[in-house]
């Protein structure tokens, strides 16, 4: 089903759809680039926890876009909104434990950015 044109003149679900996409963006990064300065120091448990991050914050992607597009051909149809279902918050929170893990590696690693 493709949304011809938005339904609220305010923009309030696109609006959030990009919030979402930004959080979801800056996660994956945040993922990729404390494996990328971990991985030299703890290899496999570092890549470990950045590619769980960076799967992660792609299946919250997916669930935030779903999401919308539910949302928006709810409100095109003046039907009742769906029920939202929580995953893509929960993908997001174990994104962001996976984040946290890289953290905590470089910072008990003694990992330095300088030679």
């Amino acid at each position: 089903m493709t949304v011809q044109h938005p339904f609220d003149p305010g923009l309030q679900p696109e609006r959030t759809l990009l919030a979402w996409q930004r959080t979801v963006l800056a996660l994956a990064v945040g993922a990729v680039v404390g494996m990328r300065l971990t991985a030299p120091a703890f290899g496999g448990a570092a890549l470990v926890a950045g590619l769980i991050g960076l799967a992660l914050s792609l299946a919250a992607y997916v669930g935030v876009r779903f999401r919308y597009r539910r949302a928006q051909a709810a409100l095109q149809a003046r039907a009742a909104l769906p029920a939202s279902s929580a995953w893509p918050l929960a993908a997001l929170a174990a994104g962001a434990v996976s984040l946290g893990v890289l953290a905590l590696f470089y910072l008990g690693g003694g990992i330095r950015l300088t030679q």
